[in-house]
């Protein structure tokens, strides 16, 4: 939108970060301690600021050796020989300021433990990729931005929601319109605007038209509705990865709009210890499709498999099927999850309440539980017995599952709960380049205007291990701050 002389600015400043995430604050931090005047502009009223990183586990990607990351990258990012989804540029500067993470963090106070990581891609370079989590998780490291922030008495605009780009008659990104308490305001930045507002993850609009499959649900903050694509697509930005997210099965109850992740075995918190609990994920028609244990934040594209002769989803729902022994182990979401932490979300810790809702159904018998679930009662007891043959072998030939994961079915009666494509964030919006500039659809910077974070994230198809956009937060948050501050300062 092009600025006119007659714009009255109300606030000014040299950096403009817009979105209060990970990726904003980190951003501002480091515009800050080069030398910029910052202020940070976020929709949410202060007193109920809930970020999608605020709703994370606080992990974090920080690679060992930087030559191995960049090799684990482009096995990533190949689509086929000479096409990539994240040009190799990129992928040099994330793995060397990726490498960085852990040191940075400390730097700034926080502490860090070393996450073991499990299921994750097994691909060439995959030992130097080390993942960590703030101690506090999602809530301890912004805590520990945010008290950042506010030391160095960086200005946050809260209840400000941008939803224009300004530039100048030369295309030169030069400030922000926002809507503040009902009204309209113009925000000036002498050098630029640095975009962190997320993705699209409650967009219903953007989620059918970009997304492999639908419905899709998802974990984060619902704050996160597209505004930043939106924008930076009206001043000529390309945009990249908007088919690809980290998104995995997910629990969805009708009451609340935020998607629960599913905790299968039923140990709390990071742990796999315990007594396993049996389990199989099967589709609406009773089959199991998958290896049980799978990649949390890849399997979603299994669920995009759409039957062309019967025109459906035949995944979606799914069906986690369990038995006693997985009621008895507590509640079946994840509880560190972000709407647990922050008590948007009650789940009764014996399931009763939700057994009483309707929303886990039981039956005596496989029978009675398929009768329920308008499933075959034929095919679901196949698939009940041949999964517990397997158990009893020790040896899983259809989807390879591990062998400590086959606990058999056999503690009646039987429950299931319907699981939904989703998890935790969408990964497309504004293509961007190594120096974290947007790029317009000829592949050149859009003026003085830069990205980090889960808008316009660098991965596609395939996410890295956990802590992939945390990580990328921190790192590309540092590289679009120290970007902004060399563009020369408009009069």
């Amino acid at each position: 939108m092009l600025a006119t002389n007659q714009v009255e600015w109300s606030h000014a400043a040299e950096i403009i970060v817009v979105g209060f995430g990970a990726a904003g604050a980190v951003s501002g931090i480091t515009a800050h301690d080069l030398g910029a005047e910052v202020l940070i502009l976020e929709k949410q009223p202060a007193n109920n600021h809930i970020s999608t990183s605020h709703m994370s586990a606080g992990i974090f990607v920080c690679p060992s050796d930087v030559p191995a990351a960049i090799t684990y990258m482009e096995h990533l990012t190949s689509a086929n020989e000479g096409l990539y989804w994240t040009n190799r540029e990129i992928t040099q500067v994330w793995a060397e300021y990726m490498s960085q993470n852990k040191e940075w963090i400390e730097k700034l106070g926080g502490k860090v433990k070393l996450r073991v990581a499990w299921g994750e891609h097994n691909v060439p370079g995959q030992e130097s990729i080390k993942s960590y989590y703030v101690l506090g998780l999602g809530r301890g490291l912004m805590r520990l931005l945010k008290g950042h922030v506010e030391s160095r008495s960086i200005p946050v605009l809260y209840r400000t929601t941008a939803d224009k780009l300004l530039t100048n008659t030369d295309g030169e990104v030069i400030g922000v319109r926002a809507q503040s308490e009902g009204k309209e305001t113009h925000i000036r930045a002498s050098r630029a605007v640095i975009m962190t507002t997320g993705g699209f993850e409650f967009d219903e609009e953007m989620k059918l038209n970009y997304l492999p499959v639908h419905p899709t649900y998802f974990a984060g903050s619902p704050a996160n509705t597209g505004d930043g694509i939106r924008m930076a697509q009206e001043v000529g930005a390309s945009l990249w990865h908007m088919n690809c997210c980290s998104a995995s099965l997910m629990l969805k109850s009708p009451e609340f709009p935020i998607a629960l992740g599913p905790n299968f075995n039923g140990s709390p918190g990071f742990a796999r210890a315990g007594t396993p609990c049996g389990y199989i994920i099967v589709d609406k028609y009773g089959r199991r499709y998958t290896n049980e244990v799978f990649k949390r934040h890849t399997v979603y594209y299994e669920l995009a498999s759409f039957d062309s002769y019967s025109l459906e989803y035949p995944r979606v729902p799914s069906y986690w099927i369990f038995d006693q022994r997985r009621i008895k182990a507590g509640p079946l979401p994840l509880m560190y999850y972000g709407p647990m932490l922050y008590r948007l979300f009650k789940w009764s810790k014996d399931n009763s309440a939700e057994l009483n809702k309707g929303w886990i159904i039981h039956g005596d018998t496989v029978e009675e539980l398929a009768h329920q679930l308008k499933i075959a009662p034929s095919i679901l007891r196949k698939t009940v017995q041949d999964y517990n043959a397997f158990c009893k072998q020790e040896e899983d030939p259809q989807f390879h599952r591990p062998p400590p994961s086959l606990v058999p079915l056999n503690e009646p009666p039987l429950f299931a709960v319907a699981l939904w494509p989703g998890g935790p964030n969408t990964q497309g919006g504004p293509r961007r380049n190594q120096k974290g500039q947007i790029l317009d659809t000829e592949g050149r910077p859009v003026p003085r205007l830069y990205g980090a974070g889960e808008l316009g994230s660098v991965y596609g198809r395939l996410y890295p291990q956990a802590g992939g956009n945390i990580g990328e937060c921190i790192a590309f948050g540092r590289i679009a701050g120290e970007n902004a501050v060399t563009e020369q300062k408009l009069p």
